[in-house]
């Protein structure tokens, strides 16, 4: 399928004219749209701008509230509890990691949760808030049920995502970003419109049985855990520290993102931020996270490997070079963005 290479600032510019047609404020249109082109950028496009279409809806429908205002409804020292008002999850995901950051240069560490918020896109576009601030950050969502507890059929958790970012010294900083599912929906929605098949070992139909076929999966069907009873247990795990400590929604209290576009999602989120120099001096934290990622990348290969990377490298080098060769849009998704800016009188950069 045909694909078209979109500079991000243009595919930007198009995302803030269709969140402000939609009602969002400008710097909350801003935020949104940053967020959707840094996952693009990194090639996380399972998170980019092919939830565009699904956030207009939901914002149109009232399942996303334009209006919200996020506010902080419980406090302490080192935490703090979010009500995001069922507004853009972007929105209350960064005034919760701006204040973890915050309480964190204060007393080392510091945890804040969110409920009431919907979905909030990449994960690691919260957690590498603190790099720049010699800070681990940390950041965790949890989602409507789209997976089953090892040995079930029935949706009872959301493919949940975690991200951690580590500062380095002379190397880009350490990223993990992922969900707890062995594959994102929007890759499936992508393996949709690419008309292609997917790995057995991604999504059940609507019986339960392993599939190789997207539109099976997406007909009510279930995305797989990784690493089966792992992958269960590492979501449910996260559904407790964002949705049930938050006292947000959980389990088969979360709706996922494409039903129901006209009700709030009831979705929660957890972010942390670590301040390093409360542990050792930051160039000596530096210089230890420099030495591992050495000896990583230095391990001996295994036939036919041509190279060792650490988690956020491919995205890292991915984001320089998109940032100059331009976004790739396959031509499906081009159309759905066409319609799309042609109904809110936002003309499509393609």
């Amino acid at each position: 399928m045909s694909e078209t290479k979109v500079p991000a600032a243009e595919l930007a510019t198009f995302c803030l004219g269709c969140f402000g047609r939609l009602g969002l404020a400008p710097e909350e249109a801003r935020l949104t749209a940053d967020n959707l082109l840094f996952a693009n950028l990194r090639g996380v496009d399972s998170h980019g701008v092919i939830r565009l279409p699904i956030y207009a809806q939901r914002l149109r429908a009232g399942g996303f509230n334009s209006k919200a205002r996020p506010q902080v409804v419980c406090e302490h020292e080192s935490a703090a509890l979010i009500d995001g008002q069922h507004g853009m999850g972007q929105v209350a995901a960064m005034v919760a990691m701006e204040l973890a950051i915050a309480k964190a240069g204060k007393t080392g560490v510091a945890v804040v949760s969110v409920k009431n918020s919907n979905h909030f896109g990449a994960s690691a576009y919260y957690a590498m808030r603190g790099l720049e601030r010699g800070m681990i950050g940390l950041a965790a969502t949890n989602a409507g049920p789209t997976m089953a507890p090892t040995g079930g059929r029935e949706g009872r958790l959301g493919n949940n995502a975690l991200a951690v970012a580590v500062p380095a010294g002379s190397h880009p900083p350490i990223v993990l970003d992922m969900a707890t599912g062995a594959v994102a929906w929007g890759k499936i929605f992508l393996a949709q419109q690419e008309k292609r098949k997917i790995p057995p070992t991604w999504a059940l139909d609507k019986n339960g049985s392993p599939t190789d076929d997207p539109n099976a999966a997406a007909d009510q069907g279930l995305i797989q855990p990784f690493g089966g009873y792992k992958g269960y247990g590492l979501s449910l795990l996260i559904d407790i520290l964002a949705g049930v400590l938050s006292g947000g929604g959980f389990s088969t209290h979360v709706r996922t993102l494409y039903q129901k576009v006209e009700t709030p999602s009831q979705v929660a989120h957890t972010c942390a931020a670590l301040r390093i120099d409360a542990f050792l001096p930051l160039a000596d934290f530096h210089q230890r996270v420099d030495e591992i990622i050495g000896l990583m990348r230095s391990c001996s290969r295994a036939p036919g490997v041509e190279r060792i990377f650490v988690p956020g490298e491919i995205e890292h080098e991915t984001q320089r070079r998109r940032s100059v060769e331009g976004i790739p849009l396959n031509a499906a998704l081009q159309e759905e963005l066409r319609v799309l800016g042609a109904e809110l009188g936002v003309k499509a950069p393609f």
